[in-house]
């Protein structure tokens, strides 16, 4: 009797103790879906948010970085840009901000697109939760390794903030995205406008993430082509707004509507100046307006005097109204600001970055946050998500490896999909024709030889073919009908990487290897296949997660092993050089042969600025993609001190 009663005693207390615990959860669960504490900001006013002595650190980053707003983690992604002297290395860093305790994070993420400056306008996609960033300027400013430009240079990039993780989306085909220039998301299509650019030839263009496809639309009529100006998705009116331009005059108000493929002049009778405005713009959803931001030449005893003004698009009733803030953000530069909309806080958010030239009184040099409230309304400050469309394709299938196992063997690994009407996956392959790094002069001024010259760049990708007759149910493949020992010239292709020819060197010695691309589609129950995800070549991918620790004189690195089944091992190489801005400076490789553990010791690493990359082998001896670089005794070190660890990007 008394073993039954304590027995029920006992049970009583489990229950007593789960529904406690159940009890414990669930408020900790209401306490955190609380929402998030709102800015407090009058309405028509400036609001300087960092840095200032009540806020936390600021990294103080240089300018021409580029904003992506996640609004699922409520945090600003930031990408690019130059360091904190302003014009010097064009860096690749992932940094988040939070736009309500104006706290800076550095990501330090598995790898990453090469460094950019002109970064403008790279963009969020809320539905995939993924920032998306467009080529531009790489490698002008010193510190880059044109071997890493060249390769991992390409069209498109995706970064997933909540995995820390970028991928390279290798679309083919593609154009060739330039900085500077203008880009939205269409929340309704779900797909990215860009328009423009330095340099750029492309016209109007898309890229649907969900399909890693780029399609040129060929509207009957366009702007002129431009530098910089900003372009906003009006989700009301349905259209892109597209105002400014850096170094003319476009005295117009443009709107692109993508169901019509048309562009029109609005021409609303009051237009903010437009000679050399640097226009960034902004789509406050709240007050439905688009926020811009302009640079406007004005008189200042007597001299010539740059300066921003507030001004606000209605495109429903198609005008503009000069603002006349509290405050206007200090300075009057070119590509000194980027901007974000924050729903979720009913403010506009815009980096302003201030150095000696814009002569701000008691600022040398500043990466400014100020947020800009239009309208009186109260934001929403709990988590809205976006509203998906309609798909009847399965997602992408990305990460495949290509695993190579001899000339005639190649291994196929990818993923399995997410979606439980996949039933298959179909192979599909290209040939593939490179450069060798000694037919690229710059390749062979800044490395030295030795021995088989390395695949330097993508010269021409061919047409894709289905390897699989029918869709496999495995997520493997081995493919044995190919010859990597017999080099290729590419005849039908569907890309091509267009060097000058003062770049080429026609008697370098081409490469000895022939190359493939490898790209899989999942296939549903209707037989409906996904779209293309990113290629794999048969030449090792890029080491990942690598990082560096000063010990004196020397410099450790690690490394994640590389994913695939068979690497001979790694190479190191090592960038020396205090010099500040410019291509040309030299690398060397620091392992005579492959390394078989994913770490190293440079014992010579001295005291001065270096920066290292690393490079898989496969058993051919083929070089694979570097990887993305890491510092020793960085420049500008005591930025970064307060926000990494010993070990460091």
């Amino acid at each position: 009797m008394r073993a039954l009663i304590a027995s029920r005693t006992n049970r009583i207390l489990t229950m007593r103790y789960i529904l406690f615990l159940a009890l414990l959860l669930t408020l900790i669960g209401a306490a955190g879906a609380q929402p998030k504490k709102t800015l407090d900001q009058p309405p028509n006013t400036w609001v300087k948010r960092s840095p200032l002595k009540t806020a936390p650190l600021s990294p103080m980053l240089g300018y021409e970085g580029s904003f992506g707003y996640d609004p699922k983690a409520r945090l600003l992604i930031r990408w690019a840009g130059h360091n904190q002297g302003g014009g010097g290395e064009q860096n690749a860093e992932t940094w988040t901000f939070d736009p309500v305790t104006a706290k800076w994070t550095l990501k330090e993420p598995n790898t990453s697109p090469p460094g950019q400056c002109c970064a403008q306008q790279n963009v969020f996609d809320p539905v995939a939760g993924r920032f998306f960033r467009f080529s531009g300027f790489s490698g002008n400013h010193g510190w880059h390794w044109f071997r890493e430009n060249y390769l991992n240079n390409s069209s498109v990039w995706s970064y997933d903030l909540e995995k820390n993780t970028w991928r390279d989306m290798r679309t083919v085909p593609a154009p060739r995205p330039a900085g500077l220039r203008c880009a939205s998301w269409d929340s309704d299509h779900q797909v990215i406008v860009l328009f423009g650019g330095e340099g750029a030839n492309d016209g109007t263009i898309v890229y649907d993430p969900f399909g890693n496809s780029w399609t040129r639309l060929f509207p009957k009529k366009e702007p002129a082509g431009r530098s910089a100006g900003n372009m906003a998705y009006d989700k009301v009116m349905k259209q892109h707004i597209l105002f400014g331009t850096q170094f003319s005059d476009d005295p117009h108000t443009w709107a692109y509507d993508i169901r019509k493929n048309e562009w029109t002049d609005l021409k609303p009778a009051v237009q903010p100046p437009t000679d050399k405005n640097d226009a960034v713009l902004a789509y406050d959803e709240h007050s439905q307006v688009i926020v811009a931001s302009i640079r406007v030449a004005g008189q200042q005893v007597g001299v010539e005097d740059w300066h921003y003004e507030t001004w606000a698009y209605d495109s429903s009733k198609n005008t503009w109204k000069k603002m006349n803030p509290n405050v206007e953000p200090p300075g009057g530069g070119q590509r000194r600001r980027i901007m974000a909309a924050i729903p979720d806080q009913n403010v506009i958010l815009m980096e302003n970055y201030v150095n000696p030239p814009q002569k701000v009184p008691g600022v040398e040099r500043e990466q400014q946050i100020w947020t800009y409230r239009q309208g009186a309304k109260k934001p929403n400050t709990a988590a809205v998500p976006s509203a998906v469309k309609p798909r009847d394709k399965p997602r992408l299938v990305e990460d495949v490896i290509a695993s190579v196992h001899s000339p005639t063997k190649v291994r196929l690994a990818w993923p399995a999909a997410k979606e439980a009407d996949v039933v298959g996956y179909h192979v599909e392959r290209a040939p593939v024709e490179v450069f060798s790094e000694d037919q690229i002069y710059r390749l062979r001024w800044d490395t030295a030889s030795y021995g088989p010259p390395a695949v330097g760049a993508i010269k021409a990708i061919g047409k894709f073919e289905k390897l699989t007759p029918k869709p496999l149910a495995q997520t493997s493949y081995t493919d044995t009908g190919i010859d990597l020992a017999r080099p290729l010239t590419v005849k039908d292709e569907i890309y091509r990487h267009r060097f000058a020819g003062s770049q080429i060197d026609e008697d370098g010695t081409p490469y000895r290897h022939a190359v493939y691309a490898y790209r899989i589609r999942a296939v549903n129950r209707l037989g409906v296949e996904s779209g293309a995800g990113p290629y794999a070549l048969t030449i090792p991918s890029a080491p990942q997660w690598v990082f560096s620790k000063e010990a004196g004189t020397a410099c450790h690195l690690k490394w994640q092993k590389n994913a695939e089944e068979r690497v001979a091992g790694y190479h190191v190489y090592r960038m020396d050089s205090p010099r500040i801005n410019g291509p040309g400076q030299v690398i060397a490789r620091l392992t005579r042969e492959p390394i078989a553990t994913p770490h190293y010791l440079d014992k010579n690493a001295g005291t001065e600025t270096a920066r290292y990359w690393i490079v898989a082998v496969d058993p051919l001896g083929q070089e694979g993609y570097p990887s993305a670089p890491v510092w020793h005794e960085r420049q500008y070190k005591k930025y970064y001190l307060p926000f990494t660890g010993a070990w460091h990007q």
